[in-house]
């Protein structure tokens, strides 16, 4: 079998398809790895074969993006970042708002990244290939539509909480109670003028966005029932190329915290910084492990003795060594702490990040400090919580045998080998063209 993974050009994006695509070439298909240049080296560097498609710094060398791009961001960030994924706040779930979502993310996220030059010369590699299977990670939709294009079975990688495809379900409901012809879907008209291009007349299947099946690497007490064909799996972390320090390979001498934020290693907060972090966590009777730029910790200047800045060290050799971990809500970030079983405290700034903060909160193996909320002291008082109330250890070890009950990547191989010569036989009949989800 011959199976063509689909990118995000964004290392933490890619680390999540890893595992997967090792299992299946190490059970003996042939795998291939595509995305913008950019993420050559990453794919390289994890052992897998890449095929670069598009262009180099697509992001700032796309033709429109500099001034259109820029403008849609500007006026749409805070619409997309600030919106409600977790559907506590119902007065923004409308049909206007739904569809302002909509039509933010289409221009300004999917068709941006999944863009003209991508998407020809992934179409032409994938003829020329002929995958039979194409795994694309949640927000890169040139996977379906390569997939279409070259006749192969399609599977979605879901690396977090089903959040947008949750929010369309309910655009989808709100829109077919509108009087017939007025109802708009930006993401169906886009989808559907891209398969115009290298497939006229194939037109828009509601399984380009959600795939022909999941594929979900998130605990399963964590997910949305969204109604969807979904295979479980385990996470398996891929930091990338790492390297074990010195001091992480001797026991701790007391209770570790790890605070990190991730590949910006930034706090967008104008009172809050790591220097007021680390100062209010002075007294607190742990070893703090902040992972920072080599200037970032210049600018620190003098440090508190219970602090130990790093630059990079890799998450799944530090995390089983520590008591908890503060954090941005990252991808590999919560769900590498969900696997050793540490207590987590969030501090989500938008997009998803909200709604897996608010679900760790609920399943009681962590705390989330929402931006709006956030406060040196209260940072610091949740800190001392998770370090000295059992529950919140109880609760992560729950998390953490829930995972480990998940069959491993190598497991689901047989799976997805059946799926894809099922799927495939089904793509052999005319396609369907509707344009609306079933409702859940």
């Amino acid at each position: 079998m011959k199976v063509l993974f689909v990118s995000f050009p964004h290392n933490t994006h890619y680390f999540s398809m890893v595992p997967l695509a090792s299992a299946l070439r190490t059970a003996g298909h042939e795998v291939r790895v595509a995305s913008h240049p950019d993420l050559t080296g990453q794919i390289t560097a994890s052992g897998l074969t890449a095929v670069p498609v598009g262009i180099t710094d697509w992001y700032a060398n796309d033709p429109w993006a500099p001034e259109l791009l820029g403008q849609i961001l500007e006026e749409g960030s805070a619409l997309v970042q600030d919106f409600d994924f977790t559907g506590e706040d119902r007065s923004q779930w409308t049909h206007e708002s739904l569809l302002a979502l909509e039509a933010v993310a289409v221009p300004a996220l999917y068709a941006s990244v999944s863009n003209d030059p991508m998407l020809d010369d992934l179409v032409a590699y994938a003829r020329h290939w002929r995958p039979d299977l194409v795994v694309w990670e949640q927000h890169t939709f040139a996977g379906p539509v390569v997939a279409r294009a070259a006749g192969a079975a399609h599977a979605r990688l879901l690396h977090g909480m089903d959040i947008t495809v949750r929010a369309r379900q309910e655009f989808l409901r709100l829109n077919a109670a509108l009087e017939a012809g007025t109802a708009q879907d930006p993401t169906a008209q886009w989808l559907g003028r891209v398969m115009d291009r290298y497939e006229p007349g194939l037109g828009f299947d509601e399984e380009m966005v959600t795939g022909q099946w999941t594929v979900d690497i998130t605990p399963p007490s964590s997910r949305y029932d969204l109604g969807l064909p979904t295979v479980g799996v385990r996470y398996v972390p891929h930091n990338g190329a790492s390297v074990v320090p010195d001091w992480l390979r001797a026991p701790a001498e007391r209770p570790r915290l790890c605070l990190t934020l991730g590949v910006s290693g930034e706090i967008d907060h104008a009172s809050f910084s790591f220097a007021s972090v680390l100062d209010a966590l002075a007294d607190v009777d742990a070893e703090i492990v902040a992972t920072l730029g080599a200037q970032a910790r210049e600018d620190l200047g003098t440090l508190p003795g219970n602090a130990r800045p790093v630059d990079f060290v890799p998450l799944n050799d530090l995390l089983p060594t520590c008591s908890a971990i503060v954090h941005h809500g990252g991808i590999g970030t919560r769900s590498t702490a969900e696997l050793h079983g540490v207590p987590q405290i969030l501090l989500p700034y938008g997009w998803d990040t909200v709604a897996k903060a608010r679900r760790v909160q609920e399943l009681g193996y962590g705390l989330c400090l929402p931006a709006h909320e956030l406060t040196v002291d209260g940072l610091r008082a949740a800190v001392v919580r998770l370090l000295e109330e059992p529950s919140f250890t109880e609760a992560a070890a729950t998390i953490r045998a829930e995972i480990l009950a998940e069959p491993t990547p190598n497991d689901i191989v047989p799976v997805l080998e059946q799926m894809t010569a099922s799927a495939r036989q089904t793509t052999e009949a005319p396609p369907s063209t509707a344009t609306t989800a079933p409702l859940v």
